[in-house]
């Protein structure tokens, strides 16, 4: 593949990125003025590795507005460091530890990965010969050389025996399925499981691979062997295992580490001096505006940053911000310690939830049981509820049948049915012991107990039985479930199933442990206008729920019942009769936990994973913990969430700020071990990661007095010759804090005072970027931390929040596996940086997921190589330019109005951090508009203005910069010759305020007149060539035109008139009442009656026309000279048509058989006559037509009728050379800045392999060819 284009993009970023170094352009100090400042942030990333594409992509979002504000007139800091606090790196090399133990070092020999049977769409697919699998190849083996593998199979309760040998795939074979071996394996009926031994050419093995999952054809369809006829054979996985994780080797390997260098990472301090320099390095590479004098490492291998953190949380502790207790914290069992969000592997903004176990007493034992425990126990089967307000409804007990279940040792000798899931969770929390190891005194299956007698607490009944549901999940709340089918649609429905003979005789159930319990009412709630008093009755009736089976009615009535319930309800039976539910919610649970029938636990509520490996539990431990969710300290932040001094740039951003606020309560902020800060009051804990992580921006106000650029741990000499010790609590306080000079401080006063004048300068922070994740945890905490800290500066706290959603990358989720996982170096190596950040520009700024698209960055390489040539040569005199003023034409006057509309358009979108829009106005349009500017000059024989080529150049490189960089500094410096850099340009200021007129001129004379009379003369080609058109043009409406204009033109005047395009009209039901109103005064017209078809149509277009291009639109007449403009360019016309044209008024015929075209000539929307060769075509002798209402009107006989939104009524060009020039001067087949249905139209009857003979149209088909056919279709 030719890379000549990219490359010289490449180069351009070496050369610019050297200059940038040698001028220091990055690098801002607080200056001595009052100068206008923009201070922007972005998360510093782990440092476990290399910088992503999904880092990248967020971190744009900060480039792009630091670079604008710069460009402002601004002082602009960037700062950026890098985060090693925590679990992640000291998971990494513990594990990298046991993994050189275990398999050898330096060089280990590694088993192949875990085999597994290749899926498509979710199905394994066999044929004949068997089954297709898959593993990865062993990631070492030792420095010895692989000889081949065997395939080891297992039927059932069998023996592990070989069934196949197969050879070293190629590299291509490898790279080609995914650096996976892929081979046919044997497959027999029943359940088989497989596992790979790889064998090594001196003879040695390798460790064999973990199992596969268990592969069973028992039940797929038979094959062509097995004498049916059938399509292929399906298998499924029994009982799936957790895949096949990447030892942590395979993942420094796949980072380009070598063998050798591999063991030094089990050291992690070795992390914290590798990886942070490598950030530095495509940091600078991306050409991120970042003063790295400022860059830091974070842990206590940082002396000042440490400093800082103590200073901190000592603040947090003197205002009663932070306490210390046994407190329910997710917990990982190997690591011995708190496992917040960063330190999961999986499972990150999962928290504690507390369930109510409900203790149901065991009235008849099982054999096993009265043999095993003392006569006398008592037994307690443990239903977890978030209901325990519904336990007085309580029919039965479920169980799953199938499920395994443990008695454990309780408080009082008290014994605990539980499954084991949940008594390891209790065991954490003291509620059995012993702590993490819950004795076990006997294993039971859920039918053992089915039908026995229990005693549910608070229900009437005396006694009532355990019954099966096999919806049951044993990896959520104890696998025991009360049932309360009077207000649970879900217990309604398994209880109701069970009423039927069938159903009870499939399960060995007998009807008396069903038909005498009748359903309680214990809640009455409205619903659908009348007070239910057994709402999950009701609603499944309602429904048509039939069984337990109906999932997406039970789902709708559970939602209902219980939304209702919790806001409406009222409590009808127990002690809270006539209270709320809300109300008597937490009552009722207090008072069963008082009479002994209940108590409090915990568990994760969705499945956490350490990144050590093991699944976490919910512990009470004695830790630090920040009392988020104090009330007044929620509500200092929730008062500058909402205030005027913060900006979330999106309504839902803040929508996740305030269910954050409600969420985020106390925070484990200790840990026992990992790298970090130590709790300065309690040594034997570390600061968490997340801890440490909420005001460090104000550190980096005064990191490059304390650091310097090269000294990311701050253990070389700083340029302030400050040492750590004197970096003492009433320092920190006398910058940050506007504290006393402090005394006796060895710290010079200068420096002091200069360390301070920082820190008043840049902060505020104006703006902290991020991916919308951290909404729930870091951001808020972030405001958190400031309003204590800073508690007496509100204004202090940060200004502005700008968070997206997740990347994708070519429309798919990032995945190693397929092969879209890409570094930043890997995207600045592919395609250069300045043509992905385009890229990213353009994937999207919302909350939604966007795209990063690999077929823009090498559009944007082409073209931007091919903008640098059209400069050179303007610049060096190859093309012609016109000398003269810059507004003697009205194509110039055009062009610099065109202009400065989009410069202001493009500032407005860059205010807004609307990058894909500001990169469409001052990138894709501005260009576009530039080449439209050529053509109409080339067509009509005339040169582009010198002084306007000049100011778009220099405007486009300027507004272009912040995305793109090191293209446009080589176009100011290299090309325009502008001294110094482009970064400190400033942005351009409009020439003129923007004239709508000259823009309507323009649309009339460049894009409607010309584009509809291309379309119209195809038509009207059919029959012959044209040899000659005559355009009419005229001065006046009809009468019946002149009177709806009269009207539109009172009402706006009165403010009755909705300015707004129809396709927003649905959106806006006071413009839709407004303008149906309208509609209705002009048909009580009787002068109008006649019309009155093409009333709306006309009335219609003239108000869209108004609030496209202004109320000038609704006057009787053109504001301009249709005639001088018409003929000053009727050159181009000619030259667009490729015929001669004469421009004529209406009522100067050129002959009796045009009086039809003339007639149908109206203000703004003039009419052709195309004089027809017959002998070319055979037909008449000559054609009319006339532009429909995308040109200024309907169908000019009918007065106007707006053009259909149906795609296949627009009029389409089947001529690729016709097509090309019709979208010469336009980025869409209508016009716009918006693809529309006519797009859709012409998409469908274009060829897909158009030839670079046609550029513009070529450029079109694939842009549009860029969206999903769902997304054109809602065009």
């Amino acid at each position: 593949m030719a890379t000549a284009r990219r490359d010289l993009l490449q180069q351009i970023e070496v050369d610019v990125q050297k200059k940038w170094e040698e001028l220091k352009v990055f690098e801002c100090d607080a200056p001595d003025d009052k100068s206008e400042k923009f201070m922007c942030t972005f998360p510093y990333p782990y440092m476990n590795g290399l910088l992503h594409i999904g880092h990248a992509f967020s971190l744009t979002k900060a480039i792009f507005a630091a670079q604008f504000n710069r460009l402002l007139g601004k002082k602009v800091l960037f700062p950026f460091g890098f985060h090693c606090t925590g679990m992640p790196i000291q998971a990494a090399a513990n594990k990298l530890k046991r993994e050189l133990e275990t398999y050898g070092s330096p060089f280990p020999t590694f088993p192949a990965g875990r085999p597994q049977p290749k899926e498509k769409d979710g199905v394994i697919e066999l044929d004949d010969a068997g089954v297709m699998l898959q593993w990865k190849p062993p990631a070492c083996t030792g420095g010895k050389d692989l000889k081949e593998y065997h395939i080891l199979m297992k039927v059932g309760n069998g023996e592990f025996k070989k069934v196949k040998t197969v050879a070293i795939p190629s590299p291509e074979e490898l790279k080609e399925n995914g650096g996976k071996v892929t081979v046919v394996a044997p497959i027999e009926t029943g359940g088989c499981v497989y596992k790979i031994e790889a064998l090594l050419k001196d003879g040695s093995t390798c460790p064999e691979s973990k199992v596969s999952d268990e592969v069973s054809i028992d039940a797929a369809p038979k094959g062509k062997k097995d004498g049916a006829g059938g399509g292929p054979r399906v298998a499924k996985k029994i009982l799936a295992k957790s895949g096949d994780a990447a030892t942590q080797y395979e993942i420094l390997k796949a980072m380009g580490l070598s063998a050798e260098d591999i063991p030094k990472f089990q050291d992690p301090r070795h992390w914290l001096d590798y990886f942070p320099p490598l950030g530095v390095r495509d940091l600078k590479r991306f050409g991120t505006p970042v003063d790295f004098r400022r860059s830091f490492i974070t842990t206590a291998v940082n002396p000042s940053y440490d400093s800082f953190i103590r200073w901190q949380f000592r603040k947090l502790k003197a205002s009663d911000k932070i306490g210390f207790g046994k407190r329910p914290t997710v917990f990982s069992e190997l690591d011995g310690q708190a496992c917040m969000d960063h330190d999961r592997a999986e499972g990150e903004g999962v928290a504690p939830q507390e369930y109510t176990a409900i203790k149901i007493e065991l009235l008849e034992l099982t054999p096993a049981m009265s043999k095993t425990f003392k006569k006398g126990s008592k037994v307690f089967l443990l239903a977890a509820t978030l209901r325990a307000e519904t336990m007085p409804g309580q029919t039965n007990c479920w169980i799953l049948p199938e499920g395994t279940y443990g008695c454990y040792q309780g408080p009082d000798n008290e014994i605990y049915a539980t499954s084991h899931r949940a008594a390891r969770n209790m065991s954490f929390q003291d509620i059995l012991m012993p702590w993490g190891k819950p004795q076990l005194l006997l294993e039971f299956t859920g039918k053992e107990i089915m039908g026995h007698k229990v005693k549910a607490p608070t229900s009437k009944y005396d006694h009532v039985h355990v019954l099966p549901l096999t919806t049951i999940k044993m990896d959520k709340g104890t696998g025991i479930v009360t049932s309360v089918p009077s207000d649970s649609p879900d217990d309604y429905a398994a209880f109701m199933d069970l009423m039927k003979p069938g159903k009870r005789d499939h399960f060995g159930i007998k009807a008396e442990w069903v038909e005498p319990f009748e359903l309680i009412p214990i809640i009455d709630v409205e619903i659908d206008g009348e007070v239910r008093t057994m709402a999950a009755q009701y609603m499944c009736e309602k429904l048509g729920v039939q069984s337990i089976n109906d999932r997406l009615k039970l789902a709708e009535a559970h939602d209902t019942c219980y939304k209702l319930g919790f806001d409406r309800g009222v409590m009808s039976l127990g002690p809270f009769k006539g209270e709320p539910v809300k109300k008597a919610k937490i009552a009722f649970r207090e008072v069963m936990i008082k009479d002994k029938q209940a108590f409090t636990y915990s568990e994760p509520e969705k499945k956490i994973v350490s990144r050590s490996g093991d699944e976490c539990v919910v512990a009470a431990i004695d830790q630090w913990y920040l009392k988020y969710g104090d009330e007044a300290w929620k509500a200092q932040v929730h008062e500058h969430v909402t205030g005027p001094n913060f900006n979330s740039y999106n309504d839902r951003i803040k929508e996740s700020f305030a269910d954050a606020l409600d969420w985020l309560k106390e925070w484990a902020c200790s840990r026992s071990f990992g790298l970090g800060t130590k709790v300065p009051w309690d040594e034997q804990f570390v600061v968490e990661s997340l801890s440490d992580s909420t005001i460090y921006m104000a550190y980096y106000t005064v990191a490059h007095l304390l650091h310097g650029e090269g000294n990311l741990d701050g253990t070389s000499e700083n340029p302030a010759k400050i040492k750590t010790e004197d970096l003492t609590d009433e320092v920190w306080d006398y910058i940050f804090l506007d504290g006393a000079l402090p005394k006796g401080s060895k710290i010079p006063q200068k420096m002091l005072e200069k360390m301070r004048k920082e820190f008043r300068y840049w902060y505020p922070l104006d703006l902290r970027v991020s991916g919308k994740d951290l909404i729930q945890n870091h951001l808020t905490m972030a405001l958190y931390n400031h309003a204590c800290v800073w508690e007496k500066e509100p204004d202090m706290n940060i200004r502005s929040v700008f968070c997206n959603g997740w990347l994708l990358v070519n429309n798919e989720k990032m995945s190693k596996s397929k092969g879209n996982f890409f570094t930043m170096e890997d995207i600045i190596k592919d395609y250069s940086a300045d043509a992905a950040r385009l890229a990213m520009a353009n994937s999207g700024d919302t909350l939604e997921p966007a795209n990063f698209d690999a077929k823009v960055c090498n559009k944007a390489i082409m073209n931007l190589a091919v903008f640098a040539d059209t400069m050179k040569s303007f610049v060096g005199g190859n093309e012609a330019v016109q000398e003269g003023k810059e507004d003697s034409r009205f194509v110039d006057r055009w062009f610099a109005n065109e202009l400065n509309r989009l410069v202001m358009e493009s500032k407005k979108h860059y205010e807004t951090m609307y990058y894909r829009e500001a990169l469409r106005t001052a990138y894709f349009e501005f260009t576009s508009l530039f080449d439209q500017y050529r053509d109409i000059c080339k067509l009509s024989k005339i040169s582009p203005n010198k002084i306007l080529v000049h100011r778009y150049l220099e405007w486009q490189m300027i507004i272009l910069s912040p995305i793109c960089p090191h293209f446009c500094e080589y176009g100011w410096s290299s090309v325009l010759g502008k001294k110094g850099s482009i970064l400190d340009a400033r942005w351009p200021e409009p020439t003129k305020p923007v004239d709508a007129s000259i823009a309507s001129q323009g649309s009339y004379m460049f894009d409607k007149v010309p584009h509809e009379f291309i379309k119209l003369q195809e038509k009207a080609t059919k029959q012959g060539s044209a040899t000659a058109a005559v355009v009419y043009f005229a001065k006046d409406f009809p009468e019946w035109k002149q009177k709806v204009l009269t009207v539109l033109r009172s009402k706006n005047a009165a403010g009755q008139l909705p300015l707004v395009q129809q396709d927003k009209m649905k959106e806006d039901p006071a413009a839709s009442a407004q303008w149906k109103e309208v509609m209705t005064d002009l048909m009580k017209d009787p002068a109008l009656k006649p019309f009155g078809k093409h009333l709306g149509p006309f009335a219609a277009f003239k108000r869209e026309e108004a609030a496209q291009f202004g109320t000038g639109a609704l006057e009787a007449s053109v504001p301009f000279d249709e005639m001088a403009l018409l003929t000053e360019n009727v050159q181009y016309l000619k030259h667009k048509l490729q015929v001669d044209i004469t421009v004529r008024a209406a009522i100067d015929l050129a002959g009796p058989e045009q009086k039809d075209a003339a007639g149908n000539a109206q203000p703004g929307q003039p009419s052709v006559h195309f004089v027809i060769d017959k002998a070319a075509g055979g037909g008449k002798a000559a054609a009319k037509a006339t532009p429909k209402a995308a040109a200024g009107g309907g169908k000019a006989a009918e007065g106007g009728k707006a053009a259909s939104k149906t795609a296949a009524k627009v009029a389409t060009i089947s001529d690729l050379k016709k097509l090309d020039e019709h979208l010469s001067t336009r980025s869409y087949f209508e016009g716009g800045a918006k693809p529309t249905h006519a797009d859709v139209a012409q998409f469908a009857v274009t060829p897909s392999n158009i030839s670079e003979e046609f550029p513009h149209a070529a450029r079109w088909y694939k842009h549009i060819n860029f969206f999903a056919p769902a997304q054109r279709e809602a065009w």
